[in-house]
């Protein structure tokens, strides 16, 4: 009967499992095992695929005596057999063999899953290949039974990345015509390579893949993977490639990629608005003057009239744009368009992905402005005899830029004019005084008029009314109603203009000037007929100048035939004083670019009241762009670099003019001088030039060193640079500008916060750059790590001794390693140590990742066993990638080890030390010179007792007791010899096992089993030509025999 049911064997790569059935013994075996799929491996303890983890199955364990996981290369050579462990059978008395014989049937040990490093039979890592795996067991009747043959490929080597480093020239792009980056690159043949675009908060934003070919150069364009542009700031290049088995290429990256998203401009200037699309030939469209410095790359453009984000009329194209295009006021439908504002956007579109946008208001305005006027009365006469005197009108308007008032006599010439402001006066009185000064009877109109922005006309005119002075003999008219004579050549007198009707004629006249109070000031007089007009320089009859405030006159003439006629005039004002107005502004230099910082600015005015006040801005040629008015006072008011169209001015000098004339022709002005508008386009970018410094005095990256770079470099007002803490925002370092001192190109930071402590953690570097003219820019680097602590370690080993002596107990050590830092690690190593010689047992080590589980067999790297009962040091070390390296070191305290040799069982122990040529544990307390250490003397007994401990396990063993020296001269004479003082090393060796067997005695062995024998050092284990391994010669060996 074949009791070796099923070998089950399944690859752990998620393989599919498949039966088939083969026959072995006249039996048939039902076997599972691993898909025929390749696995592949990279056994270089960087914690990913280092191991062939294949799960073992087999029914009917209680038979199994025997199993074997078999490696072979490509040429069917075994390199390397993993096997049950030994299971030690109980020598067969009579007793024991009546219980074995009805004991149930119980095999081997039969591990889950099977397990390969890549390490061969020899201790080391096998070379890169392919291998072959399979698995046998064999049952207590000697059927054997195997699986087919596996493969694993043994895969080492880590993608090759060749990445040339880009000068920070060639970083920069997105600006002007360099419309993309490239990094240039190659590497090894992978199946899947992958690079990535990160911004500065380490997102992915466009990703880039190679299947199954080398990585070829890389172009990026700007934009992310939904093909829109990305922002403008700083970005990072990295890509990377993992194997089949696992390797990863090394670390490539590109930082500081800077892109400038200036688009490409566009430039639009529209004249004409407001408009009036009415068909009466004035302002009945608008001109749109379209310009694009660099038109390369683009793929279309448009011109939107956009009302409340509906577009109703679009101009579009994918070749360029005209020189200009007018718009006349209609939908795409034909249909003018309601009053109001719009907006016509400029839109162009590039092949990099590049919008250039910019935007004008117009205003469509089809309604005329709204006046209403009418007169007091039909009839007025301007005698001066207090009854009719004037004619008054009282008006009514719509808010406009300005009013005209004019009166026109029958044939329609104007004989008088009035302007006002945004609102005309509710009333104008007039006297029948004309421009000149004159007054004729006869009938007159008076019309109100304003022509609003869009050429739009609104008119209101009275019905024609009469001005009559009858019968009056005389009229004195006055002109102006007020003046000024203080001497600037404007409105300095005052003319009097008589008008006579007598047809006797005038024998003598009497112009006297009286002031508030009544008092006359002036007299004008002669016997002699009246003059056409005369003029007053306000000085009095004694020379002096009349005070400003309001007079009158009146003229007594006497005719020839003696009668007499008195005229009195309106009164009129002598004003020397300037109209008072102070104008300033809290900065000269401002944006408007709609970013909120100086988008406008800010006029404050103090003003007396006047009729009308205007501001005035003009630019360097003296054209006026914008104005503003008031009646009354001034008012505070802002400018926000706007034309009167709505467009925005163009970079340059501008003046602002607030200027008031009263009525006596004085002028009062304030002027604000070199008001400029900077509409230029502002970047800044800071980057970090390391992604992790270690500030420690070591002189490998002890600095972090900063680099700006800015678009404007003149009109910074302001600076401030601080690193801050990632997480918290903390500032842990700040430089702030010393007066006068430039923005500069580079700074370096030694990692030291205010107190002067160092600054560990994730850190960030942010500028703020204050400009001028209003632009405030706040931009960061990418995050960073400064760090002065090394990697923290620890090393957990288990079991506490462990014995690699193939007996099924505490065969393997388990080796649990940690790192942590903030800083990537760039390397590590775990090193077992030999323990008299200090050289590398046995060692392994990695690069970024840390192989946190290791399983040791306890054979060095080249296949030599772990001696018995010796305490192996080790030291794991780990240096990051700023070269700051920590050792964790510590022991691996072997067991007594019970290795098979043939037929016979034999523990090996080189730890045992006696006293220098001497066959004792004697300490210094009685040899001061060769006496052991109390700590050497503590050991020998515990591995003794270990030993105790061990053979009461096999208490059917007798047990050789052998005492090995180390022969130095490779002579007979030293084994034998005491010629010259020399101590015979057989007669030393057989007293050492003597005094190892009295200590046993002693810990309860029985002596009968025990014998003891001298060898000397005839039997060495390690060449005489290998000094550091002769301390292994000098041994006690324990033979076990039945």
């Amino acid at each position: 009967m074949n009791k070796l049911k099923k070998i089950g064997l399944r690859g752990k790569t998620a393989l599919r499992v498949c039966a088939f059935a083969f026959c072995m013994f006249s039996a048939a075996y039902s076997v599972f095992a691993a898909s025929p799929k390749t696995v592949y491996i990279s056994p270089n303890n960087d914690g990913v695929q280092d191991q062939l983890v294949v799960p073992f199955a087999v029914n009917e364990k209680r038979y199994v005596s025997e199993w074997s996981f078999v490696i072979t290369d490509e040429s069917g050579k075994v390199v390397r057999t993993i096997g049950n462990k030994e299971a030690r059978p109980e020598k067969l008395t009579f007793i024991t063999f009546f219980k074995q014989l009805f004991k149930p049937k119980q095999g081997v040990l039969i591990p889950d899953s099977l397990i390969w490093n890549g390490v061969s039979d020899a201790g080391e890592t096998v070379p890169d290949g392919t291998y072959f795996y399979y698995a046998t067991a064999s049952d207590d009747n000697g059927n054997v039974n195997k699986t087919p043959l596996y493969t694993v490929v043994v895969d080492n080597s880590e993608p090759v990345i060749e990445l040339t480093q880009p000068s920070e020239a060639m970083k920069t792009f997105g600006a002007g015509n360099k419309a993309d980056v490239t990094i240039r690159q190659t590497g090894s043949v992978e199946d899947l390579w992958t690079a990535e675009i990160l911004d500065n908060a380490g997102k992915v934003v466009r990703t880039f893949t190679w299947k199954n070919s080398k990585p070829s150069d890389c172009t990026w364009d700007g934009k992310n993977n939904d093909g829109a542009a990305v922002k403008e700031g700083v970005y990072s290049y990295r890509i990377s490639a993992t194997d089949r088995a696992g390797n990863k290429s090394p670390a490539a990256q590109v930082s500081n990629i800077i892109y400038d998203a200036i688009p490409r401009s566009v430039n639009m200037t529209v004249t004409g608005s407001p408009f009036s699309p009415n068909g009466d030939g004035v302002k009945d469209t608008v001109s749109v003057a379209l310009s694009m410095p660099n038109s390369s790359g683009l793929l279309n453009w448009s011109v939107a009239v956009r009302s409340k984000d509906k577009d109703v009329r679009t101009f579009s194209s994918k070749t360029l744009p005209p020189a200009s295009l007018t718009f006349d006021g209609r939908s795409d439908a034909g249909a003018v368009l309601a009053d109001g504002d719009y907006q016509l956007v400029f839109s162009a579109l590039f092949n990099n992905g590049q919008e250039s946008r910019i935007s004008r208001n117009i205003t469509v305005d089809n309604t005329p402005p709204v006046a209403s006027v009418r007169t007091e009365g039909s009839i007025f006469s301007p005698d001066g005899d207090g009854r009719l005197d004037t004619m008054r009108i009282y008006q009514e308007g719509s808010k406009e830029k300005a009013w005209n008032a004019v009166i026109s006599d029958e044939k329609g010439r104007t004989v008088k004019t009035w302007t006002f402001g945004e609102t005309p006066a509710a009333t104008v009185v007039w006297d029948g005084t004309a421009s000149d000064g004159s007054i004729a009877d006869g009938f007159y109109t008076y019309e109100l008029s304003a022509t609003d922005l869009a050429g739009n006309t609104g008119r209101a005119k009275t019905p024609a009314f009469e001005l009559n002075t009858g019968t009056t003999e005389v009229i004195l008219a006055v002109n102006p109603e007020a003046f000024s004579p203080n001497g600037d050549k404007i409105q300095d007198t005052i003319t009097f203009t008589p008008r006579v009707r007598t047809a006797a004629g005038i024998a003598s006249y009497e112009l006297k000037i009286f002031d508030a109070s009544g008092s006359p000031v002036k007299t004008f007089s002669d016997k002699r007929n009246l003059p056409s007009s005369i003029s007053w320089n306000g000085l009095s009859d004694g020379g002096t100048l009349c005070k400003d405030g309001m007079y009158n006159a009146s003229l007594l003439t006497v005719s020839k035939n003696g009668s007499e006629a008195l005229f009195a005039t309106k009164p009129f004002e002598l004003d020397t004083t300037y109209p008072e107005v102070t104008m300033s502004a809290p900065y000269t230099l401002f944006s408007p670019n709609g970013d909120g910082n100086k988008d406008t600015l800010n006029v404050s005015v103090k003003t007396g009241k006047e009729k009308l006040w205007k501001a005035v801005i003009s630019d360097g040629n003296k054209n006026a762009v914008r104005s503003f008015s008031w009646e009354g006072e001034a008012k505070p008011f802002s400018w926000d670099g706007k034309d009167e169209a709505g467009n925005t001015v163009a970079d340059g000098t501008y003046t602002i003019v607030l200027s008031s004339t009263d009525a006596a022709g004085n002028t009062g002005s304030a002027v604000l001088k070199d008001v400029r508008v900077d509409n230029r386009s502002v970047k800044v970018f800071v980057t970090a030039e390391r992604e992790a410094f270690s500030p420690n005095g070591d002189g490998i990256a002890d600095e972090q060193r900063f680099n700006i770079r800015t678009t404007l470099a003149d009109g910074i007002e302001s600076w401030l640079f601080a690193v801050k803490n990632t997480a918290t925002g903390e500032t842990v370092y700040a430089r702030e500008q010393t007066p006068g001192e430039a923005l500069p190109s580079t700074i370096k930071w030694d990692g030291k916060s205010s107190n002067g402590r160092i600054a560990e953690g994730n850190l960030t570097g942010t500028l703020q750059v204050v400009y001028a003219k209003g632009d405030k820019l706040n931009v960061s680097t990418a995050p960073f790590i400064c760090s002065v602590t090394p990697p923290q370690l620890s090393v957990r080993t288990a079991p506490e001794y462990f014995s690699p002596d193939n007996d099924g107990t505490d065969d393997d050590l388990f080796i649990s390693l940690k790192g942590t830092s903030v800083v990537p690690f760039k390397s590590w190593s775990f090193e077992i140590n030999d323990p008299n010689n200090g050289k590398t047992f046995w060692k392994t080590s990695g690069k970024s990742a840390i192989s946190e589980r290791i399983i040791w067999d306890g054979r060095s790297n080249g296949g030599e066993l772990v001696q018995s009962a010796v305490d192996y040091p080790y030291k794991f070390t780990v240096t990051d990638t700023l070269g700051m390296t920590s050792v964790a070191e510590g022991i691996i305290s072997v067991d007594v080890l019970v290795i098979r040799s043939g037929d016979v069982l034999k523990m090996q122990v080189p730890s045992i030390i006696f006293r220098s040529d001497n066959a004792d544990f004697n300490g210094k307390d009685k040899d001061p010179q060769r006496g052991l250490d109390q700590s050497i003397i503590d050991n020998n007994y515990r591995v003794l007792k270990r030993i105790a401990q061990i053979l009461e396990k096999f208490r059917d063993y007798n047990v050789t007791i052998e005492g090995h020296a180390n022969n130095i001269s490779g002579t007979e004479r030293e084994e034998t010899s005491t010629a010259n003082g020399n101590i015979p090393l057989v007669p030393l060796s057989e007293a050492r096992a003597k005094t190892v067997k009295e200590i046993l005695v002693s810990y309860g062995i029985n002596a009968s089993r025990l014998s003891t024998v001298g060898r000397g050092g005839r039997m060495p284990v390690a060449a005489r030509t290998d000094k550091d391994n002769w301390w292994k010669n000098r041994r006690v060996e324990f033979i076990l025999n039945k």
